[in-house]
């Protein structure tokens, strides 16, 4: 049951890896909104200000780190860096070809491995771990909704 749709949800990843992501945010988009390169671009604008902008707006940054990502990863790690900077929970999703060792500065985190092949398990514990933190954010929002409500009730007692 999903108790509060306003997730937002970043996907950092290396550009071969557009067909991971595409599959990736469709499972993830009834949980919030879903911001990656491919999809939210805006030609003329600054790619780094809008990326930037997605990252410090976002509840989740999802880090896809495929081969791909680790051939090419100065993008990404920028992007990671700026999640880091920003205090945002970073999950990485890593592909089972890649080595702990290449990981980087996310080694410290816990991933989800990813298996390309069958990426529904992967993709199912990530929805779940959302999920849950949705229903972090509902609860936060309920006590915050009851305090306000308690404190018109006293004002209105005097």
């Amino acid at each position: 049951m999903l108790y509060f749709n306003s997730m937002r949800i970043f996907i950092s990843y290396s550009s071969p890896d557009i067909n991971i992501v595409s599959v990736l945010a469709d499972q993830l988009k009834m949980y919030g909104d879903i911001y990656y390169w491919d999809k939210d671009n805006t030609p003329g604008e600054s790619a780094w200000e809008q990326i930037f902008s997605w990252i410090e707006n976002s509840d989740i940054v999802l880090v896809l780190i495929t081969d791909a990502t680790i051939a090419r990863a100065m993008s990404v790690g920028q992007e990671v860096g700026k999640a880091k900077a920003g205090k945002k929970l970073i999950i990485p999703i890593v592909t089972s070809s890649v080595s702990k060792n290449d990981l980087g500065f996310l080694s410290d985190i816990t991933y989800k491995e990813i298996d390309i092949n069958n990426p529904a398990p992967a993709i199912n514990q990530i929805m779940d771990l959302i999920t849950c933190k949705n229903k972090e954010e509902f609860q936060k929002l309920s006590l915050i909704l009851v305090a306000i409500g308690f404190f018109i009730w006293l004002q209105n007692k005097k």
